[in-house]
């Protein structure tokens, strides 16, 4: 494969010395002035497919990226591994000195002081509604718009985070028109239109990888019916039998199970532990992502959205200590295992009463009736994995709309059907 010499600049930029062969045709679509929606599994390289286009974008046209982000933690861990490579990233967030100085008031009215400079420039879905954000980029609009883990445009846009929503009418009110390219690990077929239909894209060039991953073993274990006494005891043994080396992240369903957890586990494995969820000081909550991520602990007890496209790669083991609610938050959430290609281990447990809680959760919320069966349908989803005798990423990938999908032979399905 023949590579022009500013695709090899902005490699050599990103210490990226080859590119694989599902990443060549989604830049050269970029770079060709298509929108284009890229499907691939985690850890495949989907950064290096907008990044490197971003540069060569910014060196020959001298336009800027606009990355948008689902979360704070998300946005710090791409801009700080793009500026130790050397190339100028930039963001916005409420922990950033950005946030509150890229326009002011002068007698001539609002000018934009936002250094747009720099080839990337990294949000949340959220500073799009800003009016002194939309001033500071009205006459400098990007050239390129990246919407990365694009399945929160549908999962999280109808349910608590409306600015998703809103993204493809900012898109229409720009000056000039950017390429818009959208990257996610989890878009079943009937999710694909909807993002680009939500997003605005014209005709987008659709680009569908296996997401197949191979180096994950996946572990159920059925906990119905056990105390949590016992069933904290099921987690610890797991932990002890498969949690010995790299780190851990485990997920649980609500604040309080992370809180329980988080003091059981403590006691276990002392200095070794860190906790997130949502009602956490924010402040306290990314010092903890961070102490996690840099390696000053090794056992990260969460909620859901924790760990979205964070690029740790020794994560060994993520362990469900609650059903997850659909089959794409389960996928998205075991992905943060084994990024760098080596075996991991994801074990589910999972009791009937899960069930209860999860149809709890989403019945508290005010959701209309379409949206509240829509979700229902995904935990039932779940459930039929659950129940299935066959390999459980078979399950999975085929619920995701993958076609015809291998079996994995080392799932515990697999495990005990070759048993039988």
């Amino acid at each position: 494969m023949k590579l022009k010499n500013d695709v090899k600049h902005a490699m050599e930029q990103l210490h990226i010395s080859t590119l694989r062969k599902h990443q060549s045709k989604p830049i050269d679509s970029i770079l060709d002035g298509h929108d284009t929606l890229v499907i691939a599994p985690t850890a495949s390289g989907k950064s290096a497919i907008f990044q490197v286009p971003a540069l060569v974008m910014h060196q020959k046209q001298h336009t800027w990226t606009l990355v948008i982000e689902p979360t704070l933690s998300l946005m710090e861990d791409q801009v700080q591994v793009l500026n130790q490579k050397g190339v100028r990233a930039n963001q916005i967030s409420s922990h950033h000195p950005m946030a509150s100085n890229y326009c002011k008031l002068t007698t001539d009215g609002w000018v934009p002081i936002l250094d747009l400079s720099a080839p990337f420039l990294y949000v949340t879905p959220e500073r799009l509604q800003s009016d002194a954000f939309r001033k500071a980029v009205k006459d400098n609009p990007p050239g390129l718009v990246i919407v990365d883990e694009a399945h929160c445009v549908l999962d999280w846009g109808y349910t608590f985070r409306s600015s998703y929503l809103k993204i493809g009418k900012w898109l229409s009110s720009l000056k000039q028109r950017p390429v818009v390219a959208a990257f996610t690990a989890t878009a079943p077929e009937s999710y694909r239109s909807e993002i680009c239909s939500l997003l605005g894209m014209e005709q987008p060039n659709i680009y569908v990888n296996s997401l197949e991953r191979s180096n994950l073993i996946l572990i159920r274990e059925d906990c119905s019916g056990m105390d949590i006494k016992h069933r904290l005891s099921r987690l610890k043994d797991q932990l002890k039998k498969y949690g010995k080396k790299g780190r851990v992240v485990i997920y649980c369903a609500t604040r309080k199970y992370v809180d329980m957890v988080s003091n059981y586990l403590s006691d276990q494995f002392p200095n070794q532990v860190a906790k997130c969820h949502a009602y956490m000081d924010s402040d306290k909550r990314q010092k903890n992502e961070l102490k996690f991520i840099g390696g000053k602990k090794r056992i990260m007890i969460a909620t859901t959205a924790f760990g979205m496209g964070v690029d740790v790669p020794d994560i060994r083991l993520v362990i469900h200590f609650n059903l997850p609610l659909s089959v794409i938050d389960y996928y998205q959430q075991i992905g943060r295992a084994g990024r760098d290609g080596e075996k991991s281990r994801c074990v589910l447990l999972y009791a009937r009463e899960d069930w209860e809680l999860n149809t709890y959760i989403l019945c508290k919320e005010e959701y209309d009736e379409q949206l509240r069966k829509l979700l229902l349908d995904r935990m039932d989803e779940m459930e039929q994995i659950l129940s299935g005798e066959q390999c459980i990423m078979q399950q999975v990938l085929t619920t995701l709309g993958e076609k015809k999908p291998n079996t994995c032979r080392h799932c515990t399905n697999c495990q005990r059907n070759r048993r039988g």
